[in-house]
């Protein structure tokens, strides 16, 4: 009778250990090199080169491991030539062109093949000059210097540097990140743009973050995004979306998330040919997730004239322009009627630039986002604006009534100005009764806080509250300790307490001494707080 067969962890990325237990109750052994895999997964790198000098076993094993996520290109590299004339071809350019001649190539491409991800930081590492990449492709062949690479994620620093990734790239990629920095030339992105097209043909997720403007890139990243029929997700800066790029989105036939980058976003990087986001038909057809930046009139037309907007299962607006309360309404409005599945809802109000005729910005309020009510199913709304009507009992009633999934609420937690009175913490008392499934809770709370009655035990409790955020609320340090304990009576678990600006937060008028109060407050809370569940569950055991 033949032994049952030994069963393979080839297959297993990292960290699935769920997926290893579950061979505990297997009466088969595991083969050597199948433990050794699996030993190594969980292997820092200094511990990965010394096993690779134990056996020759040992030495492929712990290098497939190795080299399947690079930091660098460097290491690979220099089996070629020392990194110093890679560095500076120009001064070393005799030496490296022998070495290269030289090279055991064959050795080269037996590490090659087993790399499948790379990450390219050049703002740490010292970045590969785009002479030394054509001499290393020229003496390898026309073939990708990495073969079998998945995906790689490129961080450019200068215009010298923008086409040296081409060698590697190849038409197995599946995921590609391009960062660049406000050095690179917004003219050498888009002779990058223009050099990539066809090169990945079977590309499913892009993303690219850069300073340049959009009209600057529009023509090229437009070109490029039209190569890849296969593309699945793709981020792109906020301020990127203009007719022709989105025209070009509309047509990808895959496509089920469109993101944008919000990588040091500032205020040179917007252009207004970016934030016209218009609906171009097939658009919805595909995507479950959509996020973009956008003026609000602009949302509500595109949100309105779309068919298949009801597909939709996450949405992400960012609205950087002066905006009233009305158009605000208009947009959540247009949304709910058409998607009804949404769960996840983000809309980031926040006028810091220039754009408008207004000078200022209405307070949103509960009335704001009463459209969304219809959209049972949703389980996350996110709401970031400088101003919002403070809530009360009956608003979290109406809430609750109408979101029994939602599980992650932040409403305005860091406004921009002290207009916003903010939310009595007695309010998370209700929060308990109608948000039985909340896990994250971010509000900004008023300065007012009751004497705590002293009931650890009352009827309704936040079983799974993970975090309340407080945002930029000035919580009286005098009374933290209330605040503690009634945290500590309303959740089953201690909670996160967190303070300061959160999300996309663009500005305060805060002073440093506010915010190193309500840091103190917020920390006197959670030990308030931790006192009062050892009370808990000591009266738990007695």
């Amino acid at each position: 009778m033949s032994p049952p067969p030994v069963p393979s962890l080839t297959g297993f990325a990292p960290g699935r250990v769920e997926e290893v237990l579950a061979y505990a109750n297997v009466s088969c052994p595991l083969a050597l090199k199948e433990i050794l895999r699996l030993i190594f997964q969980f292997t820092e790198r200094a511990s990965l080169l010394a096993a690779a000098t134990v056996s020759q076993l040992w030495s492929t094993i712990a290098l497939n491991t190795l080299l399947r996520a690079l930091p660098s290109i460097f290491p690979l590299l220099k089996l070629l030539a020392p990194q110093t004339w890679f560095l500076d071809a120009t001064n070393y350019h005799e030496s490296l062109l022998l070495s290269l001649a030289r090279a055991d190539w064959g050795r080269f491409r037996q590490y090659a093949l087993r790399i499948r991800s790379v990450d390219v930081d050049y703002a740490e590492k010292a970045d590969l000059p785009l002479d030394a990449a054509a001499l290393v492709q020229t003496f390898h062949g026309t073939s990708p210097l990495l073969p079998n690479v998945k995906t790689i994620t490129w961080r450019f620093i200068n215009n010298r540097d923008c086409t040296s990734i081409l060698p590697f790239l190849g038409p197995q990629l599946e995921s590609l990140e391009l960062r660049m920095a406000k050095l690179v030339d917004h003219s050498e992105q888009s002779l990058l743009m223009q050099s990539l097209l066809h090169r990945t043909p079977n590309l499913s997720v892009l993303r690219v973050a850069s300073f340049a403007l959009a009209h600057q890139m529009s023509s090229s990243l437009a070109s490029f995004i039209s190569s890849l029929p296969k593309l699945v997700r793709l981020k792109l800066p906020a301020f990127f979306l203009t007719k022709e790029v989105v025209t070009t989105i509309a047509k990808l036939p895959v496509l089920t998330q469109l993101d944008y980058s919000d990588w040091k976003q500032t205020v040179e990087t917007y252009h207004e040919s970016g934030m016209c986001f218009e609906f171009s038909p097939g658009l919805f057809s595909h995507l479950d997730d959509l996020a973009f930046a956008s003026f609000p009139t602009q949302m509500a037309k595109v949100l309105q004239a779309a068919d298949h907007v009801g597909l939709l299962r996450s949405i992400n607006l960012d609205c950087p322009a002066y905006y009233s309360e009305r158009e605000i309404r208009t947009v959540f409005a247009n949304l709910a009627s058409g998607a009804r599945r949404l769960g996840s809802v983000q809309l980031l109000c926040s006028p810091v630039f220039d754009v408008a005729e207004s000078s200022s910005t209405d307070s949103l309020s509960i009335d704001t986002i009463r459209p969304l009510f219809s959209c049972i199913g949703l389980g996350r709304f996110h709401l970031t604006a400088p101003h919002f009507a403070p809530l009360q009992n009956e608003d979290v009633l109406e809430m609750g009534a109408s979101w029994p999934e939602m599980h992650s609420l932040s409403l305005c937690p860091s406004p921009l100005t002290k207009r916003n009175l903010g939310a009595p913490f007695d309010i998370l008392s209700t929060f308990a009764k109608c948000f039985p499934n909340l896990q994250k809770l971010r509000l900004f709370f008023g300065s007012e806080v009751s004497e705590f009655d002293g009931d650890l035990h009352p009827a309704y409790q936040l079983t799974k509250l993970v975090t309340v955020g407080v945002g930029l609320s000035p919580v009286p340090r005098g009374r933290a300790q209330d605040i503690g304990f009634l945290l500590a009576s309303l959740c089953q678990n201690p909670p996160s307490i967190e303070s300061g600006p959160t999300g996309y937060h663009r500005g305060n008028s805060n002073t440093k001494e506010e915010m190193m109060a309500v840091i103190a407050a917020c920390s006197e809370a959670r030990s308030a707080m931790k006192l009062a569940f050892r009370i808990k569950s000591f009266a738990v055991r007695k």
